[in-house]
């Protein structure tokens, strides 16, 4: 079976340069990553909705001012963009 995946053989040497105290020490990070996980789960589950902010569907952007929408792009990159680079847009 070794023989079948590549690189098998390789894998089984290191892992025997591998301590017992070691995988210990992993084990013990994992299940309290597990823990840690499963508090922050148990928080979000009993959290009230004032702490969970909602998307805000109020807003329509069916009306959209795109000479507005421009002239904001140009001000807001104003000394951002130079001349080199949008001349590599161009191209």
């Amino acid at each position: 079976m070794v023989n079948h995946i590549p690189r098998a053989a390789a894998y089984l040497a290191e892992s025997s340069n591998i301590s017992i105290e070691a995988v210990q020490e992993d084990q013990v990070e994992e299940i309290e990553s597990y823990h840690s996980a499963i508090d922050v789960d148990n928080i979000e589950a009993k959290c009230d909705a004032h702490f969970l902010s909602k998307p805000d569907t109020s807003h329509k952007w069916t009306n959209i001012n795109h000479s507005q929408l421009k002239s904001n792009l140009k001000k807001a990159s104003e000394g951002v963009i130079v001349t080199n680079t949008q001349s590599e847009y161009r191209r």
